[in-house]
């Protein structure tokens, strides 16, 4: 069923995106990134910006999910650790 779930998300970012609802998207990346990681959603960044022709410029959505990925790496073992450690004690 989490399976199903994180397909379903990531399927709702795509279209979140495209549809310019952003600020849902953005939760949705939240809890996706929680729950997967974000190295997942680098390729859809990747296929969004090309859909919209981003590629003549600044593919500015591929570059803000690099950076995510790279912040969420470094942020989210502490996160994690701290949810844990939380969990156990209570």
């Amino acid at each position: 069923m989490n399976t199903v779930l994180d397909i379903f998300t990531y399927f709702l970012i795509a279209v979140l995106v495209v549809q310019n609802h952003l600020f849902i998207a953005f939760a949705l990346v939240l809890l996706f990134t929680f729950r997967q990681g974000a190295v997942l959603l680098i390729p859809l960044a990747f296929f969004i910006d090309g859909y919209f022709g981003a590629f003549a410029t600044i593919p500015s959505i591929t570059i803000f999910t690099i950076t995510w990925y790279a912040l969420s790496e470094f942020v989210r073992p502490q996160l994690l650790m701290q949810y844990k450690a939380y969990g156990e004690t209570a």
